[in-house]
């Protein structure tokens, strides 16, 4: 698959009126996710949202304007997100959908943030680790008790973009990263 495809694609994605609320910030957050893509970064891409109003996106920008290991697309929108709001002191209410399932990294990020809920639209099987979650040391098990993690409630379009998204540029993406 090209970019001008998954372009296409994304364009063509059908809504499912039942799941609204996800399917709209499912977007949000797969646009982010092409972009990213586009720029030559993982295709991911990510929304934060308290009660319904978007007060965050993002997404990867590990290689792309210059490397940095630490701008996940998760860490992109949380890094924005409190440094604009230093006076916000919970994040019970607020939601972070993303693109695709948190790494290790993303994922301590969002517990020790106490983002309230933590949707993704596609599992990545090979380095995601909200299935993986029972293996984390037992204070991080116990910040996660707090939160509603899953996956978000959207189209199979729109789930296949978000995963396709990740995939397309994840073999150089990878080759980048080991060779550094």
């Amino acid at each position: 698959m090209t970019l001008q495809e998954l372009e296409a694609r994304f364009a063509a994605v059908t809504a499912e009126p039942e799941h609204y609320h996800d399917q709209q910030l499912g977007m949000v957050a797969c646009q982010e996710a092409l972009v990213a893509a586009q720029r030559g970064n993982y295709g991911v891409g990510a929304v934060l949202v308290p009660r319904g109003t978007v007060v965050g996106q993002g997404q990867n920008s590990v290689f792309y304007p210059h490397f940095r290991s630490d701008l996940h697309a998760e860490m992109v929108v949380m890094n924005a997100f409190e440094d604009r709001h230093p006076e916000v002191d919970s994040m019970r209410g607020y939601t972070l959908l993303c693109s695709i399932e948190p790494c290790p990294m993303c994922f301590a990020r969002l517990l020790a943030a106490g983002v309230e809920t933590v949707k993704f639209l596609a599992e990545d099987t090979w380095g995601g680790m909200v299935s993986h979650r029972q293996h984390l040391p037992a204070a991080w098990q116990q910040l996660g008790l707090r939160q509603a993690i899953g996956r978000a409630e959207v189209s199979d379009s729109l789930r296949q973009f978000a995963l396709d998204a990740f995939l397309i540029n994840l073999d150089a993406c990878r080759q980048r990263l080991w060779s550094r």
